[in-house]
């Protein structure tokens, strides 16, 4: 049994100066609520030592910053942190964005369903799903090429994945398949009014080859969330190939 036990009270104050540090690599506390999901005043409480968030709020808040519960326990800089992903520099340092410009409402997290269309908007040619995970320094996607269009293709070499950033309300992603195949740059804007959910832009198809495949295309993005059933609709519609033929 320890003899170093502390006070409701202490572990308050303790959870409250870690989120503090935490919270200010953030601009704005209203738009670190709505990312968290945690109401303003109920935050501001956590920040201020005087109240415990509930388990399941607690968890939320651990994975969306990457740290552990025992920031209820120990000062930051006494827990051992995980390394930043090296993408983090380039993004904030060079491009500018970071989480508090890439915000959960210019592009949250979770599931999309992705249409690529010829630019004059009348044949779809491509049907992807891919996931979007928000981390604490960048937001990364992953996903697979459709079976249909890899024929004989391992998941390892079917497998896509991404970095998206943002320049204001354009959003950019860039993903591709192991050794830079099938590259492919996503430029989109959130649409507005009925269209919140939907994100309209180009895709610019790079060919490893040459550059005279390299192909522009019409894209829509929707935002599927994360909920199970949707999902995983949307993927058995995107893998079947009778779908880029009539879609």
């Amino acid at each position: 049994m320890t003899n170093d036990s502390r006070s409701p009270d202490d572990l308050r104050r303790m959870f409250g100066a870690n989120l503090r540090t935490l919270a200010g690599q953030y601009n704005s506390v209203s738009e670190l609520c709505r990312q968290l999901g945690v109401n303003r005043t109920q935050f501001n409480r956590y920040l201020g030592g005087e109240s415990f968030p509930r388990p399941d709020v607690l968890d939320r808040i651990c994975r969306f910053f990457d740290v552990d519960a025992r920031i209820l326990l120990h000062p930051l800089d006494q827990i051992d942190q995980p390394s930043k992903h090296p993408a983090a520099v380039a993004l904030t340092e060079f491009l500018g964005s970071t989480p508090a410009t890439l915000t959960e409402i210019l592009f949250p997290g979770g599931f999309y369903y992705a249409t690529e269309t010829e630019l004059d908007g009348t044949k779809p040619l491509r049907h992807r799903l891919f996931h979007a995970r928000r981390l604490p320094q960048c937001t990364l996607v992953r996903g697979f090429e459709p079976i249909s269009e890899t024929p004989g293709a391992s998941v390892a070499e079917r497998e896509v994945q991404g970095i998206v950033a943002c320049a204001g309300r354009q959003i950019y992603m860039l993903m591709s398949c192991r050794a830079s195949q099938k590259s492919r740059i996503y430029l989109v804007t959130r649409g507005i009014e009925n269209q919140t959910n939907c994100w309209r832009g180009v895709a610019i198809c790079l060919s490893k080859t040459t550059a005279t495949a390299t192909t522009t295309r019409r894209i829509l993005l929707r935002h599927l969330g994360d909920d199970t059933s949707t999902v995983l609709a949307a993927a058995r519609i995107a893998r079947r190939p009778e779908v880029m033929a009539r879609a």
